[in-house]
């Protein structure tokens, strides 16, 4: 997939809606990657790549998190499921779970898609999730020799050894969608990091690298990131201060011994 395609996940999130594609006639019965733009009367293009069908517009109007990935220059992707009546859907979350609760980082990063999810249970108390709260988020994946460490914003979450298997591409951030939600008297945390499933055509690694500002604030619902960027070195600027003070000092020197 291209650098500027934000892959959407349907697993993992709740119930999946499943939109239908108007027009579609796809041979099999194997869900697939496509991607979204926008269409003629109000709807969506369904591309793969060529065009395969359309959305409504009335079912364009529920996802209003479509036409901001647009907006910000992103190609929404997503799974086109065929069934066996000859009809294809497209799968999506309910409607505000599309896009994660805190945004991605303003530089280039790796985003995972779907694999098998990872449960985490033993959650910091200070997490910066409500206790009671569904809601999709990307934590940070720091893979090292044997273990993968994951991270959700500053916080650190659990480290996962042995770690899950992962694209190589140390250079960027790998991040991973999320779920959190209350579990009985508890909570939990599922990262879909899991071991790969077996070789399908859906897409499973989107890399993606906004390019504008728009873009990197796109995911932004709340006040956080996916990853907390390390303080800038604070600069000492406290010299010209000390330079002004001594030159102002020597003047009223030489104006006293003038007087003088």
């Amino acid at each position: 997939m291209n650098s500027s395609t934000y892959l959407i996940p349907h697993r993992g999130l709740g119930a999946v809606q499943a939109l239908p594609i108007h027009g579609a006639s796809v041979k099999g019965t194997e869900g697939f990657t496509v991607t979204l733009a926008p269409g003629q009367e109000g709807g969506l293009s369904v591309e793969a790549p060529d065009t395969i069908g359309t959305i409504s517009a009335a079912d364009r109007a529920e996802y209003p998190e479509i036409d901001l990935l647009f907006r910000a220059g992103l190609t929404p992707a997503a799974t086109a499921q065929p069934h066996a009546d000859g009809h294809v859907t497209l799968l999506l979350p309910r409607p505000g779970l599309c896009l994660p609760a805190n945004n991605p980082p303003g530089g280039p990063y790796t985003m995972l898609g779907y694999a098998p999810p990872i449960d985490i249970t033993n959650l910091p108390a200070d997490l910066d999730i409500p206790a009671q709260a569904r809601m999709h988020v990307l934590v940070n994946l720091v893979p090292s020799a044997t273990a993968v460490d994951v991270f959700f914003g500053p916080t650190f979450l659990t480290t996962l050894s042995p770690g899950p298997s992962l694209p190589a591409c140390t250079d960027v951030p790998i991040l991973a969608h999320a779920y959190h939600a209350p579990r009985g008297n508890n909570r939990v945390l599922s990262v879909y990091a899991g071991d790969p499933l077996p070789a399908s055509n859906e897409d499973s690694v989107a890399v993606a690298t906004p390019t504008t500002r728009a873009a990197t604030e796109t995911f932004e619902t709340s006040s956080f990131r996916a990853i907390t960027p390390a303080p800038k070195p604070a600069r000492y600027t406290g010299w010209w201060v000390a330079a002004i003070t001594l030159v102002a000092l020597v003047a009223l020197f030489i104006v006293f011994i003038i007087a003088v």
